[in-house]
């Protein structure tokens, strides 16, 4: 793709981490000046959205505003804070390319393409549907961090298994008979000469990850304690092949980026809309559930990313 510093890309959230980078997974791609830029609504106006009005004070005029400035070429959002925010841009910019990422919970955001992932209902002539989310990895990415990390990551034994832990989410627990499931596979399924490589997240709950660790006393392991960077990109690359749980969208799209056999575990209870993803999914050459043998080799990447920035370049060329 061609680089273009002159054009204008202005991503619009609350902030959150998920929609945040989901948003500049997508800027990126499209090789122009991004600008995040923040919405923080207060009480009354936040009550209304995605459906009102953004507040008076943040009109273009006031500096402070997010959307103070020249408008830009291209504006991403997500949040349904941030909805309300890029209807008001296109009306200030009918010539803004407008994107808006996941479902807006309104038709009246005034976006000129909006994604949802595959197990979201919403659909239009202006709707693009992918099985994966957008996400921040790429091959150069990936390239970069293969010298980067923790120098015990890079000592462990090849083949190295990367192990990418979920857990809790809005309405389901990860619970300890699947935690003790996932520790079994370990500790007896995999062989015993393979390096295993840990990332939890936030939502991973204590006892998930201390199962995990008494599962893996017997062969040579590495596990983030969460003490500074999460060497994610490192264990992607280093990985020949992965493991991660069922429970984040967000998870399953970034590991699938990763050109090495996917293995996919699933909690006695998570989120049933990925489900139907799931079973797409484990279509795809080297996704799989983790319920046999575990393979190590390559694979064609997954990466929705690309597609939505292809899909939005065609709209600016249009405009």
């Amino acid at each position: 793709m061609t680089s273009t510093p002159d054009r204008v890309i202005w991503v619009l959230t609350d902030g959150k981490a998920g929609d945040l980078n989901q948003c500049l997974g997508v800027a990126e791609r499209l090789n122009g000046r991004i600008e995040t830029r923040t919405v923080a609504p207060a009480a009354p106006w936040v009550w209304l959205m995605p459906w009102g009005p953004v507040p008076p004070a943040d009109n273009p005029a006031n500096p402070a505003s997010p959307l103070h400035g020249t408008p830009p070429d291209i504006a991403i959002a997500s949040g349904r804070r941030a909805a309300a925010y890029l209807r008001k841009l296109k009306q200030i910019s009918p010539h803004t390319v407008t994107v808006f990422l996941k479902d807006p919970r309104t038709d009246n955001v005034q976006a000129d393409l909006i994604w949802v992932p595959f197990h979201d209902k919403r659909r239009g002539k202006n709707v693009l549907v992918t099985l994966t989310g957008p996400h921040r990895i790429t091959h150069e990415a990936l390239k970069q961090a293969a010298s980067k990390g923790p120098a015990a990551l890079h000592h462990l034994p090849a083949p190295r298994i990367a192990l990418v832990l979920g857990g809790d989410t809005a309405k389901e627990k990860f619970g300890k008979a699947a935690a003790q499931r996932l520790a079994h596979y370990i500790a007896h399924e995999l062989p015993p000469h393979m390096g295993v490589m840990v990332t939890p997240s936030r939502r991973t709950p204590d006892h998930l990850l201390k199962t995990i660790q008494q599962a893996l006393r017997a062969r040579p392991h590495w596990i983030w304690d969460g003490e500074g960077d999460n060497p994610y990109f490192t264990m992607l690359t280093l990985a020949d092949a992965i493991i991660v749980t069922a429970d984040s969208h967000s998870m399953l799209s970034e590991v699938l980026a990763a050109p090495v056999p996917v293995y996919i575990f699933e909690p006695d209870a998570y989120p049933r809309k990925l489900k139907s993803t799931i079973d797409q999914l484990i279509q795809q050459p080297s996704v799989q559930l983790l319920v046999g043998p575990l393979e190590t080799g390559t694979r064609p990447t997954i990466d929705s990313t690309e597609l939505i920035a292809d899909e939005i370049l065609d709209l600016l060329n249009q405009s």
